[in-house]
């Protein structure tokens, strides 16, 4: 009996070590499998100077999550501008006001719900109710599901621009139900899913992999957010990062005699501009606003402050549209003449004084494009020769400033024709009743023209018109249009696909690879 037990006893250890020893074998082969995922797995890390506030499309950040490529909008616009599909495979145009949408089959969100014309609806519906920029540039007045990949729009009037408007950010298609989801993101349809978001930090993007088109390259992409340019630059250097947008023209020089970097340029649709405040006791007269913008030394600041990597501007328009072909106006009157017009004289300090009171202004600028507050520092030591001083505030959001906060004058920068047409910017900026009016311009002539353009389909005739509306705006002077500055990416050698383009929110997409 003791014989038989004492050999189960045996049977029993030598059972527990051959199951250590499997169980061993397994965690080591879990472990190697581990490793070796981490070693193919490939990555990226990006540095942009914007950070959304929040991941919702259709509150205002949509050009940042457009630029994640977690987003898709039903219209892509190509390099040249052409409006291309996207999630809409086609379109026809059933009347004046009246469109019919064919939409992508087997295209998911990113929590696995099938997108069809209903969720396209609903998003769409979203977009219109909580952003007034989007419902100005769409002007729907009913939508209506055909089929699960048919949608029927129709518009309040004739919208000329409604398919090149349908690229913009701010209609990017999400699972509106994920959007209430607090413990998960918003549900997108792009090549990449969002895996982590930290406010002002990072957004983290992994590959999508039931994505209905060519699938990323890419495993994972960290995007940071960096605003001060001189971090950017060090970032890459470090090699904290792979690749950084809007690298600061002074650093162009330096990455190019380091063989380990490419810099990246193209001729962009943006245009950096001065705004003047038109409720500010100091620039509601005319006669102001024409002197200063008279002092502003366009060509010297492309020369020395952008290096060369830019144009004049001559409106708000890039020449390379066809409706930026705008000529250079001369003001025949000296800014003597014009300061005097509106009461101001020279005190024994040679400064401007009105009302006992002598001309001081504030100019806000922002860190995000750092080459704005070196032209604004130009433009304060030219307005100081000339008897006007300024000082400049740095701001870390400048579209809440210009809202909540006291003003005279702004840097700014726009991309203008983001949607290959003028109606958006003219829109936004220039009509009376724009919440985007941030400047208080008010024209009754401007916005009969506006009208009139959104509903001009023939092409000649809407750049006609397009110019016409910006020779009456300048009449006003509400804008300083200061250059046309060319985009300016670097990247770290290893990393391919991600490129500067005229069109700046398909930053990162399912071609970007790295070696």
């Amino acid at each position: 009996m003791k014989k038989c037990y004492k050999s189960l006893i045996t049977w029993f250890y030598m059972a527990l070590c051959i199951l250590a020893l499997v169980g061993c074998s397994a965690k080591k082969e879990e472990q190697v499998a581990a490793t070796s995922k981490e070693e193919t797995d490939k990555t990226a890390t990006l540095a942009f100077s914007w950070s959304p506030s929040g991941l919702d499309p259709h509150s205002g950040d949509s050009w940042e999550i457009m630029r994640s490529g977690a987003a898709e909008t039903l219209i892509k616009l190509s390099e040249d501008l052409t409006p291309t599909p996207w999630l809409a495979k086609s379109w026809e145009q059933v009347d004046d006001t009246t469109w019919l949408f064919q939409l992508q089959e087997n295209v998911t969100f990113h929590n696995g719900k099938a997108m069809d014309a209903t969720s396209v609806m609903n998003s769409l519906q979203h977009a219109i109710d909580n952003n007034q920029g989007t419902k100005d540039l769409l002007k729907i007045k009913s939508m209506e599901v055909v089929s699960e990949s048919e949608l029927k729009i129709e518009t309040k009037e004739i919208n000329a621009a409604l398919i090149s408007n349908l690229a913009d950010p701010g209609t990017t298609i999400v699972d509106v139900d994920s959007l209430d989801n607090k413990d998960g993101y918003p549900a997108f349809t792009g090549a990449y899913v969002i895996k982590q978001f930290n406010q002002d930090e990072s957004l983290i993007v992994k590959r999508y992999e039931d994505y209905w088109g060519e699938k990323a390259k890419l495993d994972e992409v960290t995007i940071k957010f960096i605003s001060d340019s001189n971090t950017r630059l060090m970032a890459l250097q470090s090699g904290e990062v792979d690749g950084a947008t809007d690298i600061s023209v002074d650093n162009i020089e330096v990455l190019e005699k380091n063989d380990n970097f490419e810099v990246l340029t193209a001729q962009s649709l943006r245009t950096h501009l001065v705004m003047y405040n038109m409720e500010s006791p100091l620039f509601k007269q005319l006669a102001v606003r024409k002197a200063v913008d008279s002092l502003i030394p366009r060509q010297e600041i492309v020369d020395s402050v952008m290096k060369g990597q830019g144009t004049a501007a001559v409106g708000p328009f890039s020449p390379v549209l066809p409706f930026g072909q705008l000529s250079e106006t001369k003001e025949d009157l000296s800014v003597d003449q014009l300061m005097q017009q509106d009461g101001w004289t020279k005190n024994t300090d040679g400064m401007w004084e009105k009302d006992g009171k002598v001309f001081e202004a504030t100019f806000l600028t922002f860190p995000q494009r750092p080459e704005l507050t070196v032209m604004a520092e130009v433009i304060q030591s030219k307005l100081l020769e000339h008897g006007m001083k300024v000082n400049i505030r740095q701001v870390e959001n400048i579209d809440e400033t210009l809202v909540n906060e006291e003003w005279d004058l702004a840097m700014y920068s726009m991309l203008t024709a983001h949607t290959g047409s003028p109606y958006f910017f003219l829109e936004v900026f220039y009509k009376s009743d724009s919440l985007s009016n941030m400047n208080h311009f008010a024209s009754q002539t401007v916005d009969a023209l506006i009208n009139e353009l959104h509903q001009t389909t023939d092409t000649e005739k809407s750049t006609e018109l397009a110019i016409q509306i910006q020779g009456e705006i300048g009449k006003k002077v509400p804008h300083s249009y200061i250059v046309y500055p060319n985009t300016v990416f670097a990247v770290n050698k290893e990393l391919r696909g991600f490129e500067a383009l005229p069109i700046e929110y398909y930053y990162n997409n399912a071609n970007i690879d790295k070696e």
